[in-house]
């Protein structure tokens, strides 16, 4: 068993993902933990129901802001990771000021239909005062995830991690608890996560440029191209964030704020379990691209199965955990979150199959699958959002955790399943190997 686990530091590919990965591992838990202060300080000063208007008030920036930005921060990473463009310094800045222009577009629109939303589709009048901060955020937030897939793509996996998610609710959480002292309204929430997002945005910016040293426009790299190719990322990406959100959204279009806050919280416990699966994917992706791109399937495969393992060993730990303690991490946000107790088992469940699937999203799209990767999501989104409008008006919350569990299980199954007819990749869960890694 020692000498297996020396061998395995010994490898420099498995060194870096667990080096790496652990580091990145740690970022994404202090993003954690300050994204769970934030939620436990909406939810001690203002209840459940400001909660559920925040949930959907960030299922809204989100959604909007994948395609704003065109699926540029993913392609970044395969664009730099052949040697004839790591070197590129122009193409960055190109893409961003098209992404920051088109993204405002989208929010002068949000802005101006405004009303139809509020009133015939959530129909919450109480979330009118969070809109104009919801619309403002948009570029900025479009800003942030683009300059961490620069960063991601230059193999700055710890800045990837911070950009990504940690700096957001880390900045926010500053200046709510500021907000805390001098105000009693609850729109001081969004607020302070739109100060916390324009500070985001003007560090990462600045770090970017820091990071490609030179401010230019020029570039050897067709910039139509290179957004041409994007297109079908983002259609995936978007396809996926709204697999994941449509739970949120169709919840409070048919349920109060109070259900929506309580589910959004169950489900920020439930996202504990696939933190090792991102920390391991920031490093995998660009790993994946180059040994693919360089016809190395041995060494793909080896990444594959190493990094599968060693996520299952994390998530079971995780959701175990989880599962058992459910009801004493929910009595933390108050006695009226204990009514998601099923439903935080049911996520973690759901959560649980996604790992013995394997990283099937990202090797779909480091392998130039991303067509077939859009169109297996996009047959889970519709399956999503059809269970979801037939459960959720019957059973609720708990209707839209298993409308969306079935969902997830049914993609990451199927890609898995395509990657190995199709390519000959074995992305899932096998316990002969992991018997094989611990001997």
């Amino acid at each position: 068993m020692i000498e297996k686990i020396k061998s395995i530091f010994n490898d420099k590919d498995f060194e870096e993902i667990l080096k790496k990965g652990f580091s990145f591992l740690l970022i994404r838990i202090g993003g954690l933990l300050a994204g769970y202060i934030f939620t436990y300080l909406i939810a001690i000063n203002y209840g459940a129901e400001t909660n559920g208007l925040i949930a959907i008030s960030f299922a809204i920036i989100l959604c909007v802001s994948i395609f704003s930005r065109l699926g540029i921060d993913i392609n970044l990473i395969r664009f730099f990771s052949t040697p004839e463009n790591e070197n590129d310094k122009g193409l960055f800045f190109r893409v961003i000021i098209i992404a920051f222009v088109l993204s405002s577009l989208f929010s002068i629109l949000l802005y101006l239909n405004q009303d139809f939303l509020i009133n015939r589709i959530f129909k919450k009048p109480n979330l009118k005062p969070y809109f104009l901060w919801i619309a403002l955020t948009i570029p900025l937030w479009t800003t942030v995830l683009i300059c961490s897939g620069l960063f991601r793509a230059k193999k700055k996996n710890n800045w990837f991690g911070f950009f990504n998610n940690t700096g957001r609710f880390s900045f926010a959480l500053l200046v709510f608890v500021f907000f805390l002292f001098f105000y009693e309204d609850p729109i001081s929430v969004i607020v302070a996560h739109f100060l916390g997002i324009l500070l985001l945005a003007i560090f990462s910016f600045i770090l970017s440029c820091k990071l490609i040293d030179k401010v230019t426009l020029k570039t050897k790299a067709e910039t139509f191209k290179f957004i041409k190719n994007s297109f079908p990322m983002m259609i995936s990406e978007a396809i996926l964030l709204l697999l994941i959100m449509a739970d949120i959204l169709i919840l409070g279009v048919y349920e109060n704020e109070d259900v929506v806050g309580v589910y959004n919280v169950t489900y920020k416990i439930a996202v504990l379990t696939i933190f090792s699966l991102q920390a391991i994917n920031s490093i995998l992706a660009p790993k994946i691209a180059k040994s693919y791109h360089e016809k190395n399937y041995k060494l793909c495969q080896k990444l594959i199965t190493f990094s599968t393992n060693l996520n299952f060993c994390i998530t079971i730990c995780v959701v175990s955990t989880i599962i058992i303690f459910n009801k004493t991490i929910l009595s933390f946000f108050g006695e009226e979150f204990l009514t998601g107790s099923m439903i935080l088992i049911i996520l973690c469940v759901g959560q649980l199959i996604n790992s013995l699937s394997g990283s099937v999203g990202v090797i779909l799209q480091m392998t130039g699958c991303q067509k077939a990767y859009q169109n297996i999501i996009l047959i889970a989104l519709v399956i999503n959002v059809i269970l979801n409008f037939y459960l959720t008006p019957k059973h609720g919350a708990l209707g839209a955790a298993t409308a969306t569990v079935f969902s997830l299980a049914f993609w990451n199954i199927t890609g898995a399943v395509y990657l190995k007819k199709k390519l000959n990749i074995i992305s899932y869960f096998r316990i002969k190997k992991f018997k094989s890694l611990i001997k």
